[in-house]
């Protein structure tokens, strides 16, 4: 018979016990483990007077995880251990899927709704009128083709083994199971090869075959990737030029025809938005998180642009992000995104208001006037406010969709009632003169506050009932998340709680 959970967790405290520096008072140990053996593990000794955390790590949680979750029938555990120096221990173990947050004193974020994705401003709706773009051209795509295949051959010494043509059949199956017609210049292209077996002959990037999006969409980047912990705040911004594709990360009409398997992607663009161009070439994938790229307005011009030649440059520069510490510092009316670190307070942000911005982070500075946010079209704000400063010039802002606020004085919440597409709030940096209006959100799906707050939340009756994610921000055990993951109405029954000495 195997070892029980008790067992391991007497044995670990046995460990930290014989490892613990002097004057150690509490070790916590946090981790995650899964049932095929993957772990994250961390945890800390406190010692009075010890200004550094003394890290910690041991194998044996990683076993003591695996043993909960063998037991109880979980893919993946959540643990906490905390060890004295008298040799008692306590532990505290949960399933994994609704909880996020490994170090000692860590936030944590609880997912109550874990199929819950905000909307993104692209939409799914009908594509737009689009026609080819006058590059787009079928004959001078494969003459383009065989150039950088001869390109290829040059530096490699040998010519490259192409998959044999597509039929028009092939084409056309392929079509029908997309539901959207290819560009000329691409089928073309896919006419001479299906492909070229991962040699990465356009320029560096491997050609897929045209069957791989169509023939394995679990494989296809076409679902929105979205996590609370790093995403809460997500804001997808415009490509170069504005309103030439969607404001989305993944979209069926965005068709991967090359990679370099690395999770990105180049892509045709069959729903551009509505200044696009039928088969425009987009890049796409895990670098793109925050909204695609346009490359080229065609398959054409893009194998152009592999070949350098002339007047075959990006149609316009990369959407524009700052981060910098004074607003002085390359403002211009296609800055979509300002972090602001370490600026004398407080900061003036009438700079802004000769920008299209959509995002603004105020890092280690705050200031005493937002009504220069007012008529942008922000939609994530993380910033400080001195002393006195409110909320009110952010009244009936249309889209503010992600606000997470800091000061030290309380701040009047009435305002957030008015702003109609706010769906995320952290006010854990920050005292709330009256927490009431948190109820009275319906677009409300996050929430990131202190256990102080949350507490009062909570006695006051408070609670918000339609949050999708929370998070217990500031020094909270495993134990308090779970509290607060019941009093948001999840069961937590299957929790893990036992006591006990070396």
């Amino acid at each position: 018979m195997g070892l029980t959970a008790e067992q391991v967790a007497r044995e670990t405290a046995a460990q930290v016990a014989a490892r613990a520096p002097e004057g150690w008072t509490r070790c916590v140990l946090t981790g995650y483990a899964g049932a095929t053996g993957g772990h994250a593990l961390s945890g800390e000794y406190t010692v009075p007077g010890h200004p550094d955390r003394l890290l910690v790590h041991l194998p044996d949680l990683a076993r003591l995880g695996a043993v909960l979750g063998a037991s109880h029938g979980w893919p993946a555990t959540v643990l906490e251990l905390t060890c004295r120096p008298s040799g008692a221990f306590d532990l505290v173990a949960f399933p994994e899927g609704p909880l996020h947050g490994l170090d000692p004193g860590s936030n944590w974020t609880l997912v109550l709704e874990p199929d819950h994705r905000p909307a993104e401003p692209g939409g799914t709706g009908a594509d737009h009128p689009a026609v080819p773009h006058p590059s787009a051209d079928p004959a001078l795509a494969v003459e383009r083709l065989h150039a950088l295949l001869r390109q290829d051959a040059e530096e490699r010494g040998e010519a490259a083994e192409l998959r044999p043509p597509v039929t028009e059949e092939r084409l056309a199956a392929v079509e029908r199971r997309l539901g959207r017609a290819l560009p000329a210049d691409l089928r073309a292209l896919y006419r001479e090869a299906d492909g070229d077996g991962g040699r990465e002959v356009l320029g560096g990037y491997a050609w897929l075959p045209i069957g791989w999006r169509a023939d394995a969409p679990d494989s296809a980047p076409d679902r929105e990737w979205f996590d609370w912990r790093h995403q809460w705040d997500k804001v997808v911004f415009d490509a170069r030029p504005a309103h030439t594709v969607r404001r989305r990360t993944a979209h069926p009409g965005w068709i991967p025809i090359a990679t370099t398997y690395d999770g990105d992607y180049i892509a045709v663009d069959l729903a551009p938005a509505a200044d696009g161009h039928h088969g425009q070439v987009i890049e796409i994938g895990t670098t793109f998180e925050d909204g695609p790229g346009l490359l080229a307005p065609s398959v054409t011009a893009w194998l152009g642009r592999l070949l350098e030649l002339p007047g075959a440059e990006p149609p316009d520069e990369e959407r524009q992000q700052l981060v910098v510490s004074t607003l002085d510092d390359g403002l211009t009316p296609r800055t979509q995104a300002v972090h602001l670190n370490d600026a004398p307070s407080p900061v003036d942000l009438a700079p802004l208001a000769t920008t299209r911005l959509r995002r603004l982070h105020l890092n280690r500075c705050a200031t005493a006037d937002l009504s220069p946010l007012a008529a942008l079209p922000l939609e994530d704000l993380q910033v400080g406010l001195t002393a006195g400063a409110d909320l009110a010039p952010l009244t009936g802002h249309p889209r503010l969709a992600s606000l997470a606020v800091r000061a030290d004085h309380p701040v009047d919440l009435a305002p957030l009632r008015t702003l109609p597409a706010l769906r995320a709030l952290d006010l854990s940096g920050c005292p709330a003169a009256d927490p009431a209006p948190l109820a009275e959100l319906p677009g409300l799906r996050y929430l990131a506050l202190t256990s102080p707050q949350w507490d009062a939340l909570a006695a006051a009756g408070r609670l918000p009932t339609n949050l999708a994610a929370a998070r217990l921000a500031g020094d909270a055990s495993l134990s308090g998340a779970l509290d607060l993951l019941a009093a948001l109405g999840t069961d937590t029954s299957a929790a893990v709680r036992l006591s006990g000495s070396q």
